[in-house]
């Protein structure tokens, strides 16, 4: 996997070693845990999948996701990355296989918020019909496992 894009300031790193978490067969739930708020938000899709609020329901839903698919394998790559301020923007070519099966391709532009030195939002936007036709699903069923 391609550790692609360097950090220009510890905002950025912060970013990046949380991105490196999620690295490999499983995502390493700890260490990813260990970077956010205790009153985090995450998005997976926005605008298709509700937020998750709280460090301890994030902990749940990467649990979860452990179950449905690998971490980011071979051909994942952080492209690019840039920050104003308190906001970190990331592109990623994140590469999984979901439930042991083909890998399939996610091209993905996160947006990350950092205050006192820890995450407080994560907000992810990518294509659910390009995932979803990789997987031989039609788009809407694309959160039905996660439910």
């Amino acid at each position: 996997m391609s550790q692609g894009a360097a950090a220009k300031n510890d905002t950025e790193q912060l970013v990046l070693d949380f991105i490196h978490a999620f690295y490999g067969q499983t995502i390493d739930i700890d260490a990813a845990i260990g970077l956010v708020a205790e009153d985090f938000q995450w998005q997976l899709h926005v605008p298709l999948s509700p937020v998750i609020a709280g460090r301890d329901a994030a902990r749940a839903e990467l649990e979860k996701h452990n179950g449905l698919s690998t971490g980011m394998i071979e051909g994942s790559e952080i492209r690019t990355i840039v920050s104003t301020g308190d906001t970190v923007v990331v592109e990623r070519i994140d590469v999984n296989s979901l439930g042991g099966g083909e890998p399939v391709t996610f091209y993905v532009v996160a947006i990350f918020e950092v205050h006192d030195g820890a995450i407080t939002h994560w907000r992810e936007y990518w294509d659910t019909s390009h995932v979803a036709k990789q997987i031989g699903i039609e788009a809407a069923h694309m959160f039905d496992a996660l439910a």
